[in-house]
């Protein structure tokens, strides 16, 4: 009894013992910019833990000489020996292999580590480093293989993106954006698609961005999808790349409100040198000088004491003002998450009248509801607004106001607008009064989000089923006021009115089972897809109505014009995707897609895609594990292939048209069928590799590929006699077809290092792309090229088998004659008189362009047309740097352009001559281009004539400036001196101060008190400067608006400039 009694106080006293050696003990964690709340803190091998508050403190009870483990997501662990101290405080410091782990791909996601394709991801830092109102504007320059060039400088407009180079001529080329698991719909790329007929151009693609109605602030990561091994599980949608959108979600704890305000002001820094009064008054005097107009203007007599006259350019821009907010909320428990947001933005343009409007909320959750259901909704609203203008073309306010002389007001007296009238030239229209009283308007709303599931039957298995939906209607509306300015008038109003719908949806299921067993871990993936989308429009147009303040068509006394029409697209789709991994060394992915389009007969709708991807990561074998400094070292080879639908539903049938005749009303068909219409292919190769160094301190990622697109889907360039020219109201429009084939070659390379770390960080980021675009062949054709239009029927682009798409085709400039000999002397132009009797205004003249002969036949004719520069570059790169210091941090992101040409289109081409043709004496000039023009003096000035002068005697003139390229000014122009040659192709390089960002975080514990979790405050410039030789507003020039057939590319038709936007901000949490 009493051995019993012993044995149970000793336990008892153990105890004490053993309690008395557990204590309490407490800490923060923090990391380089305040504290870390979640972070676990857990005694190593033990259930034992705590997490981390929202100031980063944490306290827990363990035994002196255990080891705490302290983790959070993106971080290193840090271990901590329990000694005799009661508070522990950790700096945790961020794991970059972590923090780039998991990556988003199609139909799911993977560890960056396991990818044997090409992607590059882009973070949500990274989109908020500029200031934009369009989301594929925040793809300039920050990922290799991807260029990104912007139509347009307005607010809200477009860009035209390629992955790896021009893939195909006439199809959409732009890349595949996914946001959440759901296709984003265009809704239309061409102004007249919307409704506002030519009001914007009459190009193929205009300045409206189908991205605009989405909301830049929402969205955490951007993944791209560039070589076919990644992009081939989205098959047929996959060909011109995949941008696969993330969206912001709420994750587990309080609630947490985010503010993120900015004002912005935007200013069009550069002007082109246009002449000013006294220099226009010199140049009338000197036309008058060579005989070229009789009738002086004493108005003009003494050009120094004239004055700058009115600037038109300053009229046109102003400074544009900016302002958006977003308010969100997320949170909730392990169970529940939500993200809830809300936005406004409104944006002025910097050209007088355009502005931006966008009103959007977001709503994504995520509900657990079994363990093995998980039930999820994403859904967007966007409302915009579009206040439009013409900028672009002969007619747009840009070309129209920089013609425009500067001896006439923009207003009376009064303070009306006025007109310009000159003798032969009659009246001439008021830009800026066109600008302030012409409506271009285009309001969107838009609906768009998924309900999905993830159902876990069995263990290691995944079945997800999503439903998605994309709801959008749009009414754009063009009115054109009555308008009397005294010597010009518009006697009649017009207004036209359209109304766009567009109903999308898909249906998704895919099963997803991943397993391991020891070195093997296997993942399958077998789904289908399905989705369908239609349109509709309503449209009228009518003129005469009572008052300029009621815009209703119906309202007209005209003739009403009525339209509407509808139609459909349909996909379904059945994939897989299989991977295997051993021991983290070598990898292997196989997918396969088959897809059937309604876009194509019945005979071709369905085709096959298949890709195949391997990779060796050999620092993971045993003979690497000494070299400490190499970190990762990837090798990868993919291939693949995608294809290319984007041709219109019923593309392949025979549409039907009214067609009047002599029996009355009648239909005729609209366009030849064919049925035979195929699916455009392309295959894919790419070798890559990755390395990383240091710790991954710095990493080089090398990327070589090649694609080639086969069966290019174009439209068929037929003979005449199948009625394919001739009357509009009878011609018939060719079909679409298959032929050609396009070649991408190029090597993308990207640097990434973190020179500094620790109080001061330093991280920078370089990349680099080539490529070089070949087209290949043309088959099923009678063209031997591809032809791209300017403003209207002139060839200003031409794609030339084994050549590169777009090239530019004219004249080489080889100077001017500079006398009689040399016009004797040189090959004969087709105005060379034939009777030897020259005329200044008929025949070719001394001071007109020469051109180089380059078939050497003695003649200058269209024979001599060459290839005259390619407006697509060399290479793209950017480079961004982002420094830190405690609170502070600096952005600096340069991005440029090589290599490329631009064709200054404005300095050629107008009603009554470019901007440097010299052919009108009522179209101001741009001083700089024609400042060494041919100056045409007397051989003998003492020659004494009984009629006629000096300058109408060719014999007796000759060029002063010699060596000059520019030609004498001649009203008549019988050499044709403005047609396409290299006088007016530029270099189009730069070297751009694209994005400067300073911003401040304040300290955690000044924001305690407030009860705020962060508060950023930050200011940033957009577009600081360009380094270039371009003597236009702006070098970076894509897509032309202008030309319907889409076959040319980096004209300048007075596109709308890039502003210089200064912006302040804040950022606030709590």
């Amino acid at each position: 009894m009493k051995s019993k009694l012993f044995t149970c106080l000793a336990m008892l006293l153990l105890s004490f013992s053993l309690m008395a050696q557990t204590k309490s003990v407490s800490g923060t964690v923090v990391d380089n910019a305040g504290p870390v709340a979640g972070a676990s803190v857990i005694e190593k091998g033990t259930r034992n833990g705590a997490v981390t508050d929202l100031d980063g403190k944490w306290t827990l009870k363990v035994s002196p000489g255990e080891t705490i483990v302290v983790s959070s997501i993106g971080y290193k662990d840090v271990e901590i020996v329990v000694g005799s101290q009661n508070v522990y405080n950790v700096t945790l410091e961020e794991d970059r292999q972590l923090l780039d782990e998991v990556v988003v791909v199609g139909y799911g996601t993977m560890k960056r580590s396991d990818l044997s394709g090409s992607s590059v991801s882009m973070s949500e830092e990274s989109i908020k480093g500029s200031i934009v109102s369009s989301l594929d504007q925040t793809l300039q320059g920050r990922a290799a293989g991807v260029t990104a060039v912007q139509t347009s400088g307005a607010p809200g407009s477009s860009s035209s993106i390629r992955v790896r180079g021009q893939a195909t001529i006439n199809a959409n080329a732009e890349p595949l954006y996914v946001i959440d698991g759901v296709i984003v719909q265009g809704n239309g790329a061409s102004g007249a698609s919307f409704g506002l007929g030519d009001a914007l151009g009459n190009g193929s693609v205009s300045t409206i961005s189908p991205l605009s109605t989405i909301n830049p602030a929402d969205i955490v990561s951007m993944e791209i999808l560039k070589d076919a091994s990644a992009t081939a599980i989205y098959g047929a949608q996959g060909a011109n790349g995949v941008v696969l959108i993330t969206t912001k979600r709420g994750k587990a704890g309080e609630a947490k409100f985010t503010y993120d305000g900015m004002f912005a002001v935007s200013q069009q820094n550069v002007r082109v040198d246009m002449m000013n009064l006294r220099e226009y008054a010199e140049f009338y005097n000197e036309l008058i000088s060579i005989g070229e107009i009789y009738d002086a203007n004493a108005y003009y007599t003494d050009p120094s004491i004239l004055g700058v006259g009115t600037n038109w350019q300053d009229a046109i821009f102003q400074t544009a003002l900016q302002h958006q907010h977003q308010v969100s909320a997320s949170g909730g428990t392990e169970k529940v998450q939500y993200y809830v947001s809300g936005s406004y933005m409104d944006q002025e343009g910097t050209i007088i009248g355009s502005n931006f409007e966008r009103f959007s909320v977001r709503t994504n959750l995520d509900a657990q509801l079994k363990k093995w259901l998980k039930l999820g909704v994403n859904a967007t609203y966007s409302n915009t607004i579009d206040d439009l203008k013409l900028a672009d073309g002969e007619a747009g306010i840009v070309f129209s106001s920089l013609n425009s002389l500067p001896d006439i007001p923009i207003y009376d007296v009064d303070g009306n607008f006025t007109s310009e009238v000159r003798e032969g030239l009659g009246a001439r229209v008021n830009p800026i009064a066109m600008a302030m009283l012409d409506d271009i308007i285009l309001k969107r709303q838009k609906l768009t989000g998924n309900i999905f599931a993830d159902i876990n039957p069995i263990r290691n298995l995944t079945w997800h089923t999503e439903l998605g939906f994309d709801v959008s209607h749009s009414k754009s509306e063009t009115y054109e006021p009555m308008v009397n300015l005294g010597n010009w008038q518009r006697g009649n109003n017009e207004t036209r009115w359209q109304n766009n719908a567009n109903t999308y949806w898909s249906l998704k299921n895919y099963l997803t089972y991943a397993n391991q067993w020891g070195k093997h871990n296997v993942t399958a993936m077998a789904g289908q897809e399905m989705w369908e989308s239609t349109w509709e429009y309503q449209s009228i147009y009518n003129t005469k109505l009572p008052s300029d303040e009621v815009h209703n068509p119906s309202l007209g006394a005209g003739t009403p014009t009525i339209s509407s029409g509808f139609g459909s697209s349909a996909m379904a789709s059945f994939f897989t995707r299989e991977t295997y991994n051993y021991d983290e060394r070598y990898y292997l992915t196989y997918t396969f897609r088959y897809d059937g389009s309604s876009n194509f007969g019945p005979e071709n709708r369905w085709a096959p895609f298949h890709s195949l991807a391997g990779s060796w990561r050999f620092t993971n074998e045993k003979w690497m594990k000494d070299l400490e400094w190499w970190s990762n070292g990837k090798i990868r080879f993919g291939w693949g292939q995608t294809g290319n639908s984007n041709i219109g539903g019923y593309a392949w049938g025979s549409s039907i048209s009214p067609m009047d005749s002599a029996l009355g009303a009648g239909y005729r068909p609209a366009n030849i069928a064919n049925t035979a219409v195929q699916w455009e292919t392309q295959e894919q190769w790419n070798l890559g590799f990755d390395l990383g160094f240091f710790q991954d301190r710095l990493n080089l990622t090398v990327d070589l590929y090649k694609k080639v697109s086969e069966d290019m889907l174009m439209t068929m360039q037929l003979p005449s006699y199948m009625g394919t020219q001739g009357n509009g109201s009878s011609v018939l429009s060719a079909p679409k077809g298959n032929f050609g084939s396009i070649e991408n070659k190029g090597l993308e390379i990207t640097l990434d290092a973190h020179p500094f770390t620790g109080d001061f960080q330093w991280d920078s980021n370089f990349q680099v792309s080539f490529n070089r675009n070949t087209l290949k062949a043309l088959s099923g054709t009678t063209a031997a090229s591809i032809v791209g239009y300017g403003q209207w029927s002139d060839v200003v682009c031409v794609s030339e088998i084994g050549k590169p798409l777009y090239n530019f085709y004219g004249y080489v400039v080889d100077g001017v004659y500079e006398s009689l000999e040399d016009i004797e002397n040189s090959p004969k132009t087709a105005k060379h008189p034939e009777n030897g009797v020259y005329n200044r205004s008929n025949t070719v003249w001394v001071g007109d362009l020469k051109y180089k002969d380059i078939n050497q036949d003695g003649v200058i004719n269209d024979q001599d047309r060459t290839d005259i520069g390619s407006p697509l570059p060399l290479f793209t790169f950017g480079w961004n740097n982002t420094f830190r210091y405690k609170g502070f941090d600096l952005n600096i992101f340069l991005n440029g352009s090589y290599g490329n040409k631009v064709l200054n289109y404005s300095l050629m081409n107008g009603p009554s001559g470019g901007l440097a043709s010299m052919r009108s004496a009522w179209v101001n000039q741009n001083a700089s281009a024609i400042k060494d023009r041919a100056q045409l003096v007397p051989i003998d000035p003492d020659k004494v004539y009984e009629s006629g002068s000096w300058f109408d005697d060719i014999t007796n003139v000759k060029v002063e400036n010699s060596g000059t390229k520019t030609p004498r000014p001649t009203l008549s122009d019988p050499n044709d001196n403005d047609r396409l040659s290299t006088r007016y192709i530029e270099d189009g390089s730069y070297l751009r101060i694209k994005n400067i960002t300073l911003g401040y975080t304040f300290p955690k514990k000044w924001m305690q008190k407030a009860h705020f979790d962060n508060i950023r405050v930050y200011c940033n410039i957009q577009n600081l400067y360009t380094f270039t030789k371009y003597s236009g507003y702006d070098p970076e020039v894509g897509a032309s608006t202008q030309d319907s057939s889409g076959y040319a590319y980096g004209v300048d038709n007075g596109r709308y400039p890039s502003p210089t936007t200064y912006s302040f901000g804040v950022s606030l949490s709590f």
